[in-house]
C-alpha cells in the first residue's frame, strides 16, 4: 500500500519515524488472507441505488460474520476490542482489495461509538448489533436550512407528548436518507427564553439527541440532485412525527455534548475513511505515470507527499485516541487538510484527462470518472463542517487564538 506505514512512533531525539507495529502487521495479513478468499463485490455493472443497497447489506453482513466490521468497537458489543489504528488498517484493506464503500458507515463511524458511550443498555441492545450487519442504515438528521455552520440554531421542534414527542420540522443536506431505516437527529425540546431583553440561557440548552425510526407516520423525504448528478443528498420533512422517550439519547435538553461528540467522530474516524478515496486515485495516476510529462510527474509528486502528510497527521491523531484520548477538535484538521487535498488531486486528474473529462461526463460507465469525481470534491469542503469552519475551531480550540468582532478582539 501506498501510504500505510504510518502506525507505530518509535522516538529517535526528535525525529519521529512511523513503522508498523508486530501486531498491526499480524492483523493486516489475517484480514488480507480473508479477503482473499472472498469474493468482493464489484462496482460495475447495475449501479442503481437498490443495487447498491442491496450488495452493501449483503457484503457488510459478511464481513460483520468474521468481525471484520467496526473492529475498534468493544468486544462486548461485537467488535474486537481494537485501537483506531487497527480499524485504519482494516479500512485500507477493503480499498486494496478494491471493496465499496461500507453501506453503513454512518452508524458504524458516528452512531455506534456514541450510543456505546451515552446510550442506555436497552438502545445498546436494541441497536448496535444492526448496525454492524447493515440490517439497518442510519442517516444524520442535523443540518437544516438556517442551521448549518450554525448547528446550535436548529429549529426541528420536539414537543412533549404522552410517552415521548412529537417531532415537527425539516432537515437538509441528509445523505441517504431516502434509503435509511434510522436517522439520529438533533431537535429543540425547550427555547433558551428571553428576560428584559437578555437571553436566560444559551440556545445550545434545550436541544435533544433523538433516534428516529424513518418509517414513522408523518416523516416525507425529497433528493436534492447534485451537481455531480447524483441524489445522494435530500431534505427530510417532518410533519407531527411521534418518537418514544425510549429514543432519546442521554438527558433531554443536553443534546448539545452528545452532538459534538457525533462531529468529533465524524470528523476523524468517518474522515478517516473517506481519505482512502486520495489513496484510490493516486494509485490509478502512479499507474498512468510513465505517460505523464516531466512537470506533471513534479504536480503527481507532490500531491503524493500532500496526501502522505495528511494521512500521517490522521494516524498521529489515530494513536493519540488508542491512548485513551476521546476524539477532539484536532478531527477538524484532518477533515480540512483531507478534503482540500482531496479536491486539489480530482481537479489535477481532470487536468490530465482533458476535454474528454466533460464530454464523457453522463456516459453509462461515466460513475468512475474524473470529472464526476472532481464534481463529487467540491462538496467535501462543504459536508460535515465547510473549510472556513474547520479553520475556525482550529484558530479558537487549537491556537487559542482571540474571536475577532468587527475589527477587535473579544
Amino acid at each position: 500500500m501506498l501510504l500505510h506505514n504510518f502506525l507505530v512512533r518509535e522516538r529517535d531525539r526528535s525525529v519521529i519515524r512511523w513503522n508498523v507495529s508486530p501486531a498491526v502487521d499480524q492483523l493486516r495479513k489475517e484480514f488480507r488472507e480473508w479477503l482473499s478468499q472472498q469474493q468482493v463485490p464489484s462496482g460495475g455493472g447495475d449501479s442503481s441505488l437498490e443495487r447498491f443497497v442491496e450488495t452493501g447489506r449483503a457484503w457488510q453482513s459478511r464481513l460483520a460474520q468474521s468481525q471484520w466490521v467496526a473492529v475498534h468497537w468493544p468486544k462486548e458489543f461485537g467488535g474486537r476490542g481494537l485501537s483506531l489504528v487497527e480499524e485504519a488498517v482494516v479500512q485500507e484493506e477493503l480499498v486494496r482489495a478494491s471493496s465499496p464503500q461500507l453501506l453503513g458507515l454512518f452508524g458504524l463511524t458516528m452512531v455506534g461509538p456514541v450510543l456505546i458511550a451515552h446510550g442506555s443498555k436497552q438502545q445498546k441492545e436494541r441497536y448496535l448489533r444492526k448496525i454492524l450487519t447493515a440490517e439497518e442504515v442510519w442517516c444524520q438528521g442535523f443540518s437544516e436550512p438556517g442551521a448549518g455552520s450554525d448547528l446550535a440554531a436548529v429549529r426541528t421542534k420536539a414537543e412533549r407528548t404522552d410517552g415521548g414527542f412529537l417531532v415537527t420540522g425539516q432537515k437538509t443536506w441528509t445523505s441517504f436518507a431516502h434509503v435509511a431505516d434510522w436517522c439520529f437527529a438533533l431537535c429543540r425540546t425547550s427555547e433558551p427564553g428571553v428576560e428584559e431583553g437578555v437571553p436566560k440561557k444559551s440556545k445550545h440548552e434545550g436541544l435533544t439527541y433523538l433516534l428516529i425510526d424513518m418509517k414513522s407516520p408523518g416523516i416525507s423525504t425529497r433528493p436534492l440532485q447534485q451537481i455531480s448528478g447524483d441524489s445522494e443528498f435530500n431534505e427530510v420533512f417532518f410533519d407531527r412525527v411521534f418518537v418514544p422517550d425510549a429514543s432519546v439519547v442521554g438527558e433531554v435538553g443536553k443534546g448539545w455534548s452528545i452532538a459534538l461528540s457525533t462531529l468529533m467522530y465524524e470528523r476523524v474516524v468517518l474522515t478517516f475513511a473517506r481519505q482512502l478515496q486520495s489513496e484510490v486515485l493516486l494509485r490509478s495516476l502512479l499507474a498512468k505515470e510513465r505517460e505523464l510529462s516531466t512537470s506533471e510527474r513534479v504536480e503527481l509528486a507532490e500531491n503524493v507527499a500532500r496526501a502522505t502528510a495528511v494521512r500521517a497527521l490522521a494516524y498521529e491523531h489515530l494513536d493519540l485516541y488508542a491512548s485513551g484520548a476521546s476524539p477532539g477538535p484536532e478531527g477538524s484538521m484532518d477533515k480540512l487538510l483531507w478534503s482540500e487535498s482531496f479536491q486539489d488531486l480530482c481537479k489535477f486528474a481532470v487536468r490530465l484527462t482533458g476535454i474528454r473529462a466533460a464530454v464523457e461526463l453522463g456516459h453509462p460507465n461515466g460513475a468512475h470518472d474524473d470529472m464526476h469525481r472532481y464534481l463529487y470534491s467540491r462538496g467535501r469542503t462543504i459536508a460535515a463542517g465547510t473549510s472556513e469552519i474547520q479553520r475556525s475551531i482550529i484558530a479558537e480550540r487549537l491556537l487559542k487564538l482571540p474571536r475577532l468582532s468587527f475589527g477587535r478582539a473579544r
